[in-house]
This record gives C-alpha cells, structure tokens and sequence, in this order.
C-alpha cells in the first residue's frame, strides 16, 4: 500500500505543477501582503510598510488599506510591525526566497507542488488506520486528480500548506490515539500550532486537540498537557508579539469582524457580496469603523499606529454586527436562518470558486458538487456513528468548521483545506451503499 500511496502522492504533486504555466497570474490580491511579510522575515523583522495590504477599490477607484480606509499617499511606504498576516505562509515564502522575483515564486509554487504530494500520502495512511488499505487509497486517488484543490499549488495563497498541515495533524492525532505515546501528542500539537498560523481560523484543531487527549483517557493529563505546551510553541510567541503591537492579544488584526458584519446584512443567495459592498446600511457601518483612522502624522511616527488602528476598525465591525444579527434574529429569524444554511451549503460547492461556463457545462459541474455534499454528508455520518474515534473527531471539527464559517462572509476556498476529508466521507459512503446493494442481491428470492 505504501508504494501506491507514494505513487499517489507523485501524481497529486504533478497534477498540481502543471496548472502553474497555465494561469494568468499566480499572483493573487491578497498575495502581496504575504510576500511583504516573508521579505519581512528575511530580514530578521516581521515590519511591513503600510501599502502591504492594499487593495484597489473599485467603487471609488482607488488604493485602501485592508479596512477600506484611504491612507495619505506620503504615509505609504511607512513601517508598520505586522500583525494582520501571521507568518505561517510567510514563513514558507521566505524559505522560497520571498516570492518577489520569478525564481522565488517558482521555487514556492514547487514547494507547494511537494506539500500537496506529501498531503495526499498523509490521506491515504491516515484513512488506512481508519478504514483499511482499499478506501485510503481510493481517498487518495480521488484528492490526486481533483482539479479544485489543485488550483492552489499554482497561487501564492495560503491553502495548500493549510491542507497539508491539516493532514497532518489528524494523521498524528491518529497515532496519538492508538499508541498514547506523547511525542505523538506533541507532533500533533506542533502541527496545530503551526496551522493555525497559516490560517487564523483553523484554532478550533488546537482546541479540539486537547480535547482529544482528555477523551483519549490514556495518559489523558500527560497528552493534553503535552498537546498543549507543543501547540504554544508556536502560539504563545506570536500573541506575545501582537500584544505589544496592537495592546491587546489577536491571533490576527483584521478580517473576522467584517465579514461577520457581511454576513449580519445578510449575505446569501438573494444578497451577493457585491450587493452589499453598494448597500448604504452596510457602507455606514464600514465607514463608521473608520472614524479612529491615524493620520499621516501618527502613521510616519508611530510603526504601531496603523495596525491598533486595524484592530479598533475590526472590533467596530464585529459589534456593529452582532447588534445588527441581534436586530434581524428579533424580527426575521426565519431569513436570518435560511441565510446561515445558505452560506453552510455554498462553502463546499467547490466549482464556485473557479471558471463558470455557461450552460449545460455549469449544471454538471453543480450536479458533481451537490453528489460529492450528499456522499459526504453520509459518510461523514457513517463515521459518527461507526468511528474510529479520529474520524468522529474529524467530523466533529467539520460540523463546527461549517457553522462557524457559515455565521460569517464565506468562499467556496475556504472550504478546500479541508477537501481531501471530504473524499474520504465520500468512499466511504460509497463502500458502504456497494456492499448493501451486494448483500441485498445475495439475499435468496421470496418462495425460493
């Protein structure tokens, strides 16, 4: 199995290489901040200037900083100590060679080339301690050949590493549970911490890590503790830094607030993002978070100045939208929750997050992701109610995963570290319908 599993593995990582001279840019809007941060990094600092984060506004035409703010043009170029990307992906940009020029973007899209191979090896092994040989490779074959989660390894964004890391960790988790051996506990740890600075949100696994060695029984203090203090290898340093930046501990300074405020408007099928962005209710609050923007002044002297700024605009943001959640849910709670299972169903339609034909083409790219929900679904229930005890956890953490996200703006991207998962729910399922329709024909006819 493991020569199938590392043959697997190549393909994945093949797969992933070739998309790279084939998309018009592999640069992406929210690329330049992670570079400016990996540069960062190479020089010993983690401070940015200002224009990091910008990004062209294409209702008023013009350059703002993440919150939407315009910013004096002299005040540009100005140092700010970073805490709006956490150096996870910046970390891996740096050991490229920052991803500034040709060759360092390269040697990063190879990188995450070699990431996503080593993701689809984790698949298979992990699944096998699950589930045996024949569904951890068809889970993998299936992750091998998928052209969504691919389209990362050809973009200077976080998703690949997050993946990887993700697979990782239940792959440790895994080997946790059935030896109770602690450098188990504490790879697993290590691994979490990691990806949650790669991608702020995914702090649920670290959480649930420790809960995990609780549960596990075996050792249970002694894991948790070891889980614990590995996870705050990484962690701990990193708040200590946004605590003296921005006086207050963040995992990062910017983004959960505004898009729990999209979706307080009511993001969903009825209201698209770009509808709010033009909603004058919508822009109030937004704005409204603007009102303690530094000037040219504070920003030129203070490198701490923009990014508490960030953080006051964020923390603007989110109560305006807890208010407005609260206001909604009193008068139209049924809208309120159609809009949450909306956005829950729109996060793991994978097609969207890529080309849309016209056509015939788009029902059966839509018709392939509602079987995949539906296959999931079922075998992700199959795995509560049958285990191991990594798969329910595993499901667990995707049910929170989903409502948590479904509570805020989502993408269908943000679901996609999370893919190679989902092809193993499906092969379960699958395995699972195949062997009771088999049983069912080998049931002797009636009379017989």
């Amino acid at each position: 199995m493991h020569r199938v599993a590392l043959l697997l593995a190549l393909v994945g990582a093949l797969h992933g290489i070739l998309y790279a001279p084939l998309v018009s840019d592999n640069v992406q809007p929210d690329s330049p901040s992670y570079i400016a941060a990996a540069e960062a990094l190479r020089d010993g600092s983690y401070t940015t200037p200002v224009d990091a984060g910008f990004y062209y506004e294409l209702r008023t035409r013009s350059l703002v900083d993440v919150t939407g703010e315009p910013v004096p043009r002299e005040a540009w170029s100005t140092p700010e100590r970073q805490i709006f990307r956490p150096p996870g992906y910046p970390a891996l940009l740096a050991v490229a060679g920052g991803g500034r020029s040709e060759v360092s973007r390269w040697v990063a899209l190879v990188l995450q080339a070699l990431l996503f191979g080593v993701g689809v090896f984790l698949l298979v092994e992990t699944v096998a301690h699950w589930w045996g040989p024949r569904l951890a490779l068809a889970s993998g074959a299936l992750y091998a050949v998928d052209p969504y989660s691919k389209r990362y390894v050809a973009l200077l964004l976080t998703e690949v590493l997050a993946g990887t890391l993700l697979l990782a960790c239940a792959y440790l988790l895994t080997r946790a549970w059935r030896t109770g051996s602690p450098r188990w506990w504490v790879g697993a740890g290590l691994t979490a911490g990691a990806l949650t600075l790669t991608r702020v949100v995914l702090v649920l696994v670290p959480v649930l890590l420790v809960v995990a060695a609780i549960v596990a029984r075996r050792r249970a203090v002694a894991s948790a503790a070891a889980a614990a203090a590995a996870a705050a290898v990484f962690l701990v340093p990193w708040v200590a830094w946004t605590s003296s930046v921005a006086g207050e501990p963040v995992l990062a300074s910017y983004g959960e607030g505004y898009n729990l405020l999209l979706a307080a408007h009511g993001e969903g099928l009825e209201r698209t993002q770009t509808d709010l962005l033009a909603d004058p209710s919508f822009r109030r609050d937004v704005e409204a978070a603007h009102a303690t923007a530094p000037d040219a002044r504070a920003l030129s002297t203070d490198p701490t100045a923009h990014p508490r700024y960030v953080v006051r605009a964020d923390d603007e943001m989110r109560s305006r939208a807890l208010d407005r959640y609260g206001d909604r849910l009193g008068e139209h709670p049924l809208q309120v929750a159609w809009e949450v299972v909306y956005r829950a169903f729109f996060l793991w339609n994978a097609h969207e997050d890529w080309y849309q034909p016209g056509g015939i083409w788009l029902l059966g790219l839509r018709a392939i992701d509602w079987v995949l929900i539906v296959l999931g679904g079922l075998g992700a229930t199959l795995a509560l109610r049958r285990g191991p005890p990594v798969a329910r956890a595993v499901v667990i953490f995707a049910l929170l995963y989903t409502l948590a996200m479904a509570l805020h703006h989502v993408e269908a991207r943000f679901a996609l570290p999370l893919r190679g998962f989902q092809f193993a729910f499906v092969c379960l399922a699958l395995a699972t319908l195949t062997a009771a329709l088999r049983d069912r024909r080998a049931l002797p006819a009636p009379g017989a």
